[in-house]
C-alpha cells in the first residue's frame, strides 16, 4: 500500500522497542526517514541493527523525555540529522505506579512534554502538506480499568487528559497547517515489556480479563506496525 509518505521525516519518542519501534519500522517501509529516541543507547543501537529499515535514513537520539529541557534540542537535532522534520510521534508514557510521584511523572512525561514540544519554535519548518503530530494515548482513557494492577493508577486519567489536549491543539494548530491526532491502542503485549513484566506473567488472571475485553478477544495483541 502506497500511503504517499516517501521522503518525509519523522521523529519517534520511545522508538527503541515495542510500539514505537514497530511504528518506526513501518514508516521506514513506507519511505520515511526516521529518528528513534529513548533513554538507553544500547536499546537504540540494537533497534538500528535490525534489517528492517529498507535502506532508509534511520538515526537515534539518546534523551530522557522527562527532562524539561530536552524537547527543544531533540526537535532541533532530529531536523538537522534527517534534513527536516515533518511528523513527530509522541510514544513515551509515564506508565505504571500509584501515589503522588507517579502522578507527577505521568503528567510530566505525557502532558507537559506535549506542551513543551508545541511551544518550541521550529527552526526547520515542516512541509505544510505533511506537518503532523501524533500522540499515543490508550483505551484506558475511556474507562477505569486495572492498569498495571491498580484501577486508580494515573495512567488512564493522564491519557484522557492527553486526548483532550490533542483535541484542543488540533484546533489551534490547524491554522498553521499542522494536524494533531491522538491514537488509542488497546493493551499491547511485547515480550519483555512493561505489560509482560507487570501483568501477563505475575498476574495472569488480570491479564486474561483485559485481553478478553479488547477487540482481539482471547488473543495476545502484539505490536506489528498497526
Amino acid at each position: 500500500m502506497d500511503l504517499q509518505l516517501d521522503g518525509l521525516h519523522t521523529d519517534i519518542t520511545g522508538g527503541g522497542s515495542g510500539i514505537g519501534l514497530a511504528i518506526a519500522e513501518q514508516l521506514a517501509a513506507e519511505g520515511r526517514a526516521v529518528e528513534i529516541c529513548g533513554r538507553t543507547r544500547a536499546t537504540l543501537d540494537a533497534a538500528l541493527e535490525r534489517p528492517t529499515w529498507y535502506g532508509r535514513t534511520a538515526a537515534e537520539h539518546v534523551v530522557d523525555i522527562a527532562d524539561r529541557t530536552a524537547i527543544g534540542p531533540l526537535a532541533d537535532a532530529a531536523a538537522e540529522e534527517l534534513g527536516g522534520l515533518d511528523i513527530v510521534v509522541l510514544n513515551t508514557s509515564g506508565a505504571s505506579g500509584i501515589g503522588e510521584e507517579a502522578w507527577r511523572r505521568n503528567i510530566d512525561i505525557d502532558v507537559l512534554r506535549f506542551s513543551r514540544l508545541m511551544e518550541h519554535p521550529a527552526p526547520h519548518p515542516a512541509r505544510l502538506s505533511a506537518a503532523s503530530v501524533v500522540a499515543r494515548c490508550s483505551t484506558a482513557a475511556a474507562a477505569a480499568v486495572e492498569a498495571f494492577g491498580n484501577s486508580a493508577a494515573p495512567f488512564g486519567s493522564i491519557k484522557a487528559a492527553l486526548i483532550h489536549q490533542s483535541a484542543g491543539l488540533s484546533k489551534t494548530l490547524a491554522q498553521q497547517g499542522i494536524r494533531v491526532s491522538a491514537v488509542s491502542p488497546c493493551p499491547v503485549v511485547v515480550g519483555g515489556g512493561a505489560w509482560d513484566h507487570q501483568m501477563r506473567s505475575p498476574r495472569p488472571e488480570c491479564n486474561e480479563g483485559v485481553v478478553a475485553s479488547t477487540p482481539a478477544t482471547g488473543t495476545d495483541v502484539v505490536a506489528n506496525g498497526a
